[in-house]
């Protein structure tokens, strides 16, 4: 009964889980990109000339994606850690249903 539960706990550790989180980034970083990219083009014409550089405009368009998708998995994280009983990491594999 124990090696049933075994493998339910590490499937999550397969090649699947780990092209589903691949995928998952992708979708996430190109939303992010289009959110980044809308802001940027918004903000920029506002700013003074001589603070219109692009060189801070293309580091915020590459950068801001990526602290996102940082961000976002990071609230996945806390959000299964938060959805997951509290007693569940101290049992053992043969006390779960």
């Amino acid at each position: 009964m124990s090696t049933k539960n075994d493998r339910r706990a590490k499937a999550r550790l397969g090649c699947g889980f780990l092209c589903v989180s691949a995928v998952l980034s992708c979708v996430f970083l190109a939303i992010n990109g289009l959110i980044v990219m809308n802001l940027v083009n918004a903000f920029l014409p506002m700013m003074r000339s001589d603070s219109q550089d692009q060189r801070m405009a293309q580091a915020i368009v590459f950068l801001g994606p990526l602290v996102l998708l940082l961000i976002e998995w990071w609230v996945c994280d806390v959000a299964i850690d938060w959805l997951r009983p509290a007693g569940a990491e101290r049992r053992g594999p043969e006390a779960r249903p």
